[in-house]
C-alpha cells in the first residue's frame, strides 16, 4: 500500500547553500509577522530538508497530515513570500497525485496530474502547458519525457514521483519526503520553529496597556500541563521536539505517554487530538525517541484499550472521549480544558494499567494483551526477519517462559550458537538504549 503524503516545493534559483536559505527564509518569516522560537512556544513548524546542489528545497509540516487544503494555503504564501516558484507535491491515493506549481505571485498557475486520477477529477483531465513547465525542464531532458513519465502507469504513484522528480531537478527521495521522515540527527533536514510576533505592550487610545491575547501551543500544552501533572508519579518530559512524557523502571522499562493528532468532530471543534500510552524496553533494536509518535505508531495505545483492560463494564460515552479529545484552535481555554481532561483520564485509566508493568514477565503479558509485536511468529524467525520493532528478546530472559519450554524456545535452550547470539544481542541492545536514555537524563549510570 501506498503513502498519503502533502509538501512543498520550494525553487531555489540562486543555489543558496543551506545556512543562507536558512537566513533568507527565517527573513522574509520575520517580515510576515513570525520569529523563531524553540518547540514549546511553536506556533508554526516546518521541516526543511536539501539536496546537494540545493537547486529545490523540500518543506512539509506534521500539520499538513490530515490533508492538503493547509499545505496548498502555504505553498502559495510561501512562493509570494520568497518571491519563487513553489510545487505543492500531493499524494492522494496509492496511484494519483498532484502537482500544483505556484508563481511568485503565490498563484496557482497550473497543475500535473499523475496516475489513475478519473475517480476525483473525471474523465476530462487537462494536460499540462508547456509554456508553464518547460522553464524547469534539467539540460537533457525534452517535453515529451515528462508527458511520458507523467503519464506512466504505476502500481504506486510515488514511483512516477521519483521518475519525474529529476526531470525537473528535484531529488529523487525529496519530492517523496514527508514529515513523519524527519529524523533528528539527519544533516540534510532542518526543523524551523515560528511563534507570531507579538508585541510586549499594546497601549490603548486612552493610554492604558492592553495584555496581548495568549495563546499555547499543542507540543507545550501537552508538555506543561499533562508533563505537570504526570510529575508526582515518576514521569519526566523529555528533551527534544517530539512530545514525549517518560518514566524508566529498574533502567529497562519505559512508560510512555504521548499523542497524536486526529480528525476532529467539526461540531466540538476544529482540532482533535488522542492522548496515547505505550510500554517499551531496553531489549527492543533502538529507543527511537527522537522520532514521531507516528513513526513509532507501533509502540501506542489509546486510553480506551487501557480502559478496556480495567474493567468489563464498558461504558460508550467514556470510551468516545478516550478516543479523541476536540478542541478549538482559535481558544486557548478549550485546548487547556481538553488537557485536564486527558490528564484526569490518564491518571484513572492508564496508570493503573501501567503501574503493574515492572518487570519482564509483566511486560510479555502487557505486549501479548495489547497485540504488540512480540509474539511466536516473529520469535521464531527472529534471526531471519530481524523487525526494528520487536519485542521478542523479552522471552528469551522471562523466567515464566523458559520454565514453560515452549517449542519456539527450544532453539535458545538446545543451540549453543544461537543461544550465545541472543545473549551476545541482548546485553549489545540494553547497552545501547541504557545510554541513549541516559543522554535523556531519563537514568542515571
Amino acid at each position: 500500500m501506498g503513502s498519503f503524503f502533502t509538501s512543498t516545493q520550494i525553487y531555489n534559483p540562486n543555489l543558496l547553500d543551506r545556512e543562507q536559505f536558512i537566513n533568507f527564509f527565517c527573513e522574509e518569516m520575520k517580515k510576515n509577522g513570525y520569529v523563531t522560537s524553540n518547540s514549546d512556544e511553536s506556533e508554526v513548524s516546518y521541516i526543511l530538508r536539501f539536496s546537494d546542489e540545493c537547486k529545490w528545497v523540500t518543506l512539509a509540516s506534521e500539520a499538513y497530515e490530515q490533508g492538503n487544503q493547509l499545505s496548498q494555503s502555504d505553498t502559495g504564501r510561501i512562493a509570494k513570500m520568497l518571491k519563487t516558484v513553489c510545487i505543492n507535491t500531493t499524494v492522494i491515493d496509492s496511484d494519483c497525485a498532484t502537482l500544483d506549481l505556484y508563481d511568485k505571485s503565490g498563484k496557482r498557475k497550473d497543475s500535473l496530474i499523475m496516475g489513475r486520477a478519473d475517480d476525483y477529477f473525471g474523465d476530462d483531465i487537462p494536460e499540462p502547458i508547456e509554456s508553464v513547465w518547460s522553464p524547469l525542464l534539467e539540460k537533457g531532458y525534452s517535453w515529451r519525457q515528462l508527458l511520458d513519465v507523467q503519464n506512466g502507469d504505476y502500481v504506486f504513484v510515488e514511483e512516477g514521483l521519483s521518475e519525474i522528480a529529476p526531470i525537473i531537478g528535484i531529488a529523487k527521495n525529496n519530492i517523496v519526503f514527508t514529515a513523519e521522515d524527519a529524523k533528528e540527527n539527519d544533516n540534510s533536514t532542518v526543523i524551523l520553529d515560528f511563534k507570531i510576533a507579538r508585541p510586549a505592550i499594546i497601549m490603548s487610545r486612552a493610554g492604558k496597556e492592553i495584555k496581548p491575547p495568549k495563546s499555547i501551543t499543542l507540543n507545550a500544552a501537552f508538555k506543561q500541563i499533562i508533563g505537570k501533572a504526570l510529575e508526582p508519579f515518576g514521569f519526566k518530559v523529555i528533551k527534544g521536539r517530539h512530545p514525549y512524557i517518560v518514566r524508566v523502571i529498574n533502567n529497562e522499562i519505559l512508560h510512555i505517554i504521548t499523542f497524536r493528532t486526529e480528525s476532529p468532530d467539526y461540531s466540538e471543534g476544529d482540532k482533535a487530538l488522542a492522548i496515547m500510552g505505550g510500554i517499551a524496553t531496553v531489549y527492543r533494536k533502538k529507543i527511537t525517541l527522537d522520532q514521531s509518535p507516528i513513526q513509532n505508531y507501533i509502540w501506542f495505545n489509546y486510553m480506551f484499550d487501557f480502559y478496556e483492560a480495567l474493567t468489563d463494564e464498558r461504558d460508550a460515552n467514556i470510551l468516545g472521549q478516550l478516543f479523541k479529545s476536540c478542541y478549538h484552535s482559535d481558544k486557548p481555554e478549550s485546548l487547556i480544558s481538553a488537557m485536564n481532561i486527558g490528564t484526569e483520564n490518564l491518571i484513572k485509566y492508564v496508570l493503573p494499567v501501567m503501574d503493574k508493568i515492572n518487570d519482564i514477565d509483566s511486560s510479555l503479558d502487557y505486549m501479548r494483551k495489547f497485540k504488540k509485536p512480540c509474539n511466536y511468529v516473529q520469535c521464531t524467525k527472529i534471526c531471519t526477519y530481524y523487525p526494528d520493532e520487536d519485542e521478542a528478546f523479552l522471552y528469551f530472559l522471562s523466567k515464566y517462559w523458559q520454565n514453560e519450554q515452549p517449542d519456539f524456545l527450544s532453539k535458545f535452550s538446545n543451540d549453543a550458537d544461537f543461544h550465545e547470539w541472543v545473549t551476545v544481542e541482548i546485553e549489545k541492545r540494553k547497552t545501547e538504549n541504557q545510554k541513549i536514555l541516559k543522554a535523556l537524563d531519563l537514568i542515571k549510570m
